[in-house]
C-alpha cells in the first residue's frame, strides 16, 4: 500500500517539480531583494486583493477538481453497474439452460458465458484505446467469427450483437420460452447502457480552454505571490510561497490525472483488476476454469 501511494505522490508530484523550484528561487530572490533594497515595499500588492485572488483560484481549483472526481466516480458506477448486470446474465444462463445438468455447464450455457467475457474485454481494450483483440479470439465460437470481428470498428457491440444473436436462436428453438428471452434481452440493455455510458466519458474529454486558463492562472499567481508578501513575511517567505503553490498546482494535477478515468494509469479506474476479478467469477461456472482461463 505504502508503494502505491508512493507511486502516485510521485506521479502527482513529478508534472510540477520545475515550476516549485522556480518559486523557491523566486522566493529568495523576493526576500534578499526586499532585504537589500526594500524596494518590494514600494511596489508590493496590497494583503487583501492579494489574499482574493488566492481564495478565488482555490475554490475555481476545488470546483474542478470536484468535476473531475466524479467524472472518475461515474465511470467507477458504470463499471460496477456492468459487474451486476455479468452476475445476472450468469445465473440467468445458469437457470433458464441446461437444467437436466445442474452441476455442470452445457455447450449452449458455456457459449453465452465466454461470450459475456469476450464482452468484458472488448470493452476493457476500447476504453483503454486498444486495439488488439488476440484475447478476445479464443473466447469466440468459430474462426470464422475471430476473421469477422478483425474487420469490425468496434468489438465490444459486435460481441453482444452474438450474444443477440444466440439468445434469438435459442428461444427460436424453444430452448428458452418468451419470457425468458426477453429477461436476457434485458440485461444484455442494461449492458449496452453500460457501454455507451463509458463511451460518453472516454469520448468527451474535459474543456482543454478551461483547463489551459485554469493553469495559467494558478502558475501566475503561484509566481508573482513571493514578491508581493515578501515585504511582510520576510525570510518565513522562502518557505510559505512555494508551500501556497505546492497546494495550488497539486490540486490542479490531481485535477487533470482524474478527469480521464479511463487511461491505464494509477489514478485511472483499475478496469484490467476489475476485469480479471470479474473473469474469474464467471469461470467458476465451469467444471474446469482451466478450459476458458484468461489468455494475455
Amino acid at each position: 500500500m505504502l508503494s502505491e501511494f508512493d507511486r502516485i505522490w510521485r506521479r502527482s508530484l513529478s508534472p510540477i517539480r520545475k515550476p516549485l523550484f522556480l518559486i523557491l528561487v523566486l522566493s529568495v530572490l523576493a526576500y534578499l531583494a526586499d532585504l537589500r533594497t526594500r524596494v518590494l515595499r514600494s511596489i508590493a500588492m496590497p494583503d487583501q486583493p492579494l489574499a482574493l485572488m488566492g481564495a478565488l483560484i482555490g475554490v475555481v481549483l476545488a470546483f474542478r477538481t470536484n468535476l473531475a472526481y466524479a467524472r472518475w466516480w461515474e465511470a467507477r458506477i458504470l463499471w460496477g453497474q456492468l459487474v451486476n448486470a455479468s452476475r445476472t446474465w450468469l445465473r440467468q444462463v445458469r437457470s433458464f439452460l441446461g437444467r437436466a445438468d445442474p452441476h455442470g455447464v452445457e455447450d449452449s450455457q458455456r457459449e453465452l458465458i465466454l461470450l459475456q467475457i469476450a464482452f468484458i474485454r472488448a470493452l476493457r481494450r476500447e476504453l483503454h484505446g486498444e486495439k488488439e483483440w488476440t484475447e478476445i479470439l479464443p473466447l469466440l465460437p468459430s474462426p470464422e467469427l475471430g476473421k469477422k470481428l478483425a474487420g469490425e470498428p468496434k468489438a465490444s457491440s459486435f460481441v453482444l450483437t452474438l450474444l443477440s444473436r444466440r439468445i434469438s436462436e435459442n428461444c427460436a428453438e424453444k430452448a428458452i420460452s418468451d419470457f425468458q428471452f426477453l429477461a436476457l434481452d434485458q440485461t444484455l440493455t442494461r449492458m449496452t447502457d453500460v457501454q455507451g455510458g463509458c463511451e460518453r466519458l472516454r469520448n468527451t474529454p474535459f474543456p482543454r480552454q478551461y483547463d489551459r486558463f485554469l493553469e495559467i492562472l494558478t502558475y501566475t499567481y503561484s509566481f508573482l505571490l513571493p514578491f508581493g508578501i515578501a515585504d511582510e513575511t520576510g525570510a518565513w517567505g522562502v518557505v510559505i510561497s512555494p508551500f501556497v503553490a505546492l497546494i495550488l498546482l497539486m490540486l490542479n494535477q490531481i485535477g487533470r490525472n482524474l478527469e480521464n478515468p479511463f487511461e491505464d494509469k494509477l489514478d485511472s479506474i483499475p478496469l484490467t483488476a476489475l476485469s480479471h476479478d470479474l473473469e474469474r467469477e464467471l469461470l467458476h461456472a465451469f467444471e474446469n476454469p482451466d478450459a476458458a482461463r484468461r489468455t494475455t
